[in-house]
Order: structure tokens, then C-alpha cells, then sequence
């Protein structure tokens, strides 16, 4: 078999073209939102008239999940390609015909697993192969024909699960049709985590209330021991005009009932969204581009994660994403091993012990190669690592 050809970006160019793509979603969230506003007119809260039916479909971009896609595997790197050591049952891998034991050599002619001694991961690959309909081909050396067979796949989208409910204000306020509304889930176990966003519904130009949400989530970035609360805040005129007195406690999980979320007047502390405004988030960044990249920050990728916080996400994420990259994998030689050790030193401050590492490395094998699941996860039961 002739070994795929690789293509050889330099580290920095992959992380700084995936933060091209997160700029080009925030621009379109924007254009978006300018198509359904495009006049500043004052007017009291009131149904707006939307002007087309695009209009009416509008969904924020933000809404969705960067990596959306599952296959629905367990996997061991080898020197051929990925092995997989479990199978999902109902998963798309097993409706492809999948079984543990059969080995993934390449991702649409890209190869994975270990290539002359760099590690090529199959979440990277699917996700920079999958088109939008989840769809991907893969080469896969069946275990039991012994034999290379080409086998199209149809990812599924993450487990889904949702909130829903109405947002109500007996506030009489005007608003201009740039007016926003935002209600979120957010995980609130930690004192210290503050915008750590599970999910949100972003409504422009809201009528007048009652207003429906309905808030979409991956159920496994969920935690049955964790809480969570549901709030909402009202931007207009460059601030937040109206917000929550307090996080409505929902369990995402099991909830089945609407909620009721009120808006009231901001007291004189900071909005909901304040603090993602923040310098020192962006000087957080900065210092982490040096700790884990050992390079100061593009002017572009600043902007890029300015913009990512200003949406309502939690710098955890950025972590996440950093320690997760291509990049930061790179200056590990591209070795699972010593990647996934220095990552364990990192978030949890100490070398591990073999076990420790050996558990650490089973744990990452059941995310199928998905770095930035595995590291965002990781954050998320060790808030220490921020």
C-alpha cells in the first residue's frame, strides 16, 4: 500500500488557520445579526416584523458545537494505523461494520496513527475531513477478511439534550432593534468558574415577553455531580439593559419542566457579561500562549479570542483549545506519551506516577484521538489547572 502523503504545516500556521475559521464564525454571527437589524431605530419591547423568512431561521452560530461529530470508538495508536479497542454499540462504527480489532490506516487518504515516529490523531483528522452532512471515508484493514477495504461512514452529531422555558420582565424599558437577548446554561459547581457555558440561546431583536427559549446541549459534557443554573441578560445600546437577579438552579439532565427566568433592572455590580470584556482574560491568554506555545500571540489570534470571549464563552475553553492544538502536540515530537505527561503536570502541578500515567493515557484512548474533548474535560473536574 502506498503510504498516504502528509501534508507538513508548521505548527503555528495550523493553530493561527483554525482561529481564521473562528473569526470567519464570529464575522458571519455578526452579519447575521446585522441582516435581522439593520436599522437603529428606538422602539418600545414589542414583536418585531422579521423581514424575510431567513430572517425567521436565523440561528446563531455560536449555538453550535465545534466538534459536533461522533463515531463512536475506543482506540490504541499503532505503527499501521489507529486500532480500535471498543466499538459503541448503535454508534456509527458499528453500523458501518466496525468491530474491535480492526484498524483505521487513513481518514480520506491522510494517515493516522504513528507515521515514521509523529502521532497523527483521528479526532484531528475527522474533523478537519468530515463535510457537513457528517459524512467521511476512511481505509480500514479489516481484522477478519484480513484485507484493506475502503468503508464510507456517517458521523452522528454529539448527544443532544436540552432546557426550555420563558424569559418574563414586567420592566417598561425602550429598546432599539440592535437589542439582544441571551439566556444560558451554565455549570456553577466551582466558586471560581463564572462563565463556564454549557449551552445558550441568543434571541435578536426579542419581542415582548413572554419569550420562549429553548437551549440546545451535548449531554456528555454534562456531569450528574455538578450544578448548573440558567440565567439571561438583555444587551442594547452597548450595555446590559436589563438581567436576572440570580441563576434559575436547573438539573440539565433531568429536567423535563419549562422554567421561568426574570429580567429586572442591573444593580450597580458588574453585568453578566462583564467580566468576559476583561483585559486581564486576554492578558491570561498572552501568558498561556507563552507558557504552553513559547510564543508571544498574533495581533489576529488576539482579536480572534476577544471576540470568542465578548460571545459568552469561558477562557477554560481557550485552555482547552490551546492544550488541546496541533501546536502545543508539536512540541511534544508528536508523542502521545510525552504529550499526555506533560499535560498531567500541567493541570494537576506534579509529574504522575506510571499508574497515574497509565490511567491518565486509558482515559485519553476512549475519546478517539479528540485532544481538545479530552483537555476540556480534564479542566473541568480539576479547576485548579486554570
Amino acid at each position: 500500500m502506498k503510504p498516504a502523503v502528509r501534508r507538513n504545516l508548521s505548527p503555528a500556521v495550523s493553530l493561527t488557520a483554525a482561529l481564521a475559521a473562528l473569526v470567519g464564525l464570529i464575522g458571519e454571527t455578526a452579519r447575521g445579526q446585522a441582516s435581522i437589524r439593520s436599522r437603529d431605530q428606538a422602539a418600545d419591547w414589542s414583536a418585531p416584523t422579521l423581514n424575510s423568512a431567513a430572517d425567521a431561521a436565523y440561528v446563531p452560530s455560536w449555538n453550535a458545537q465545534p466538534n459536533a461529530w461522533r463515531l463512536g470508538v475506543a482506540i490504541e495508536n499503532v505503527d499501521v494505523g489507529v486500532r480500535l479497542t471498543d466499538v459503541e454499540a448503535g454508534m456509527p462504527a458499528q453500523k458501518a461494520g466496525l468491530e474491535r480489532g480492526d484498524i483505521i490506516v487513513n481518514v480520506e487518504g491522510y494517515q493516522v496513527g504513528y507515521v515514521n515516529g509523529s502521532l497523527f490523531d483521528l479526532g484531528d483528522e475527522m474533523r478537519r475531513r468530515v463535510d457537513s452532512q457528517g459524512r467521511i471515508n476512511f481505509l480500514v484493514y479489516d481484522q477478519r477478511d484480513r484485507r484493506l477495504v475502503s468503508l464510507p461512514v456517517a458521523l452522528v452529531q454529539q448527544s443532544a439534550g436540552g432546557v426550555r422555558g420563558e424569559v418574563i420582565c414586567k420592566e417598561r424599558i425602550t429598546l432599539t432593534q440592535q437589542a439582544v437577548l441571551t439566556v444560558r446554561l451554565r455549570d456553577v459547581t466551582y466558586p471560581n468558574w463564572q462563565n463556564v457555558e454549557v449551552g445558550k440561546h441568543v434571541i435578536p431583536a426579542p419581542p415582548h415577553p413572554p419569550i420562549p427559549f429553548s437551549i440546545q446541549f451535548d449531554r456528555s459534557q454534562l456531569y450528574p455531580d455538578h450544578r448548573y443554573e440558567v440565567d439571561a441578560y438583555l444587551f442594547d445600546r452597548g450595555q446590559v439593559v436589563l438581567q436576572s437577579k440570580a441563576g434559575v438552579p436547573v438539573t440539565p439532565l433531568a429536567n423535563n419542566n419549562p422554567l421561568q427566568v426574570t429580567l429586572v433592572r442591573p444593580a450597580s455590580a458588574p453585568s453578566p457579561g462583564a467580566n468576559t470584556y476583561a483585559v486581564g482574560q486576554l492578558d491570561q491568554i498572552t501568558q498561556w500562549y507563552r507558557q504552553y506555545l513559547r510564543r508571544e500571540p498574533t495581533v489576529p489570534e488576539l482579536s480572534a479570542w476577544q471576540a470568542y470571549l465578548q460571545s459568552g464563552k469561558s477562557p477554560q475553553d481557550v485552555l482547552a483549545y490551546i492544550l488541546g492544538s496541533s501546536e502545543y502536540f508539536d512540541r511534544m515530537d508528536n508523542q502521545r506519551d510525552s504529550y499526555l505527561a506533560e499535560l498531567y503536570r500541567s493541570v494537576m502541578g506534579r509529574q504522575p506516577t506510571a499508574s497515574e500515567l497509565q490511567q491518565f493515557t486509558t482515559q485519553y484512548q476512549q475519546y478517539g484521538g479528540a485532544r481538545t474533548d479530552f483537555v476540556r474535560d480534564v479542566l473541568r473536574l480539576q479547576p485548579s489547572g486554570l
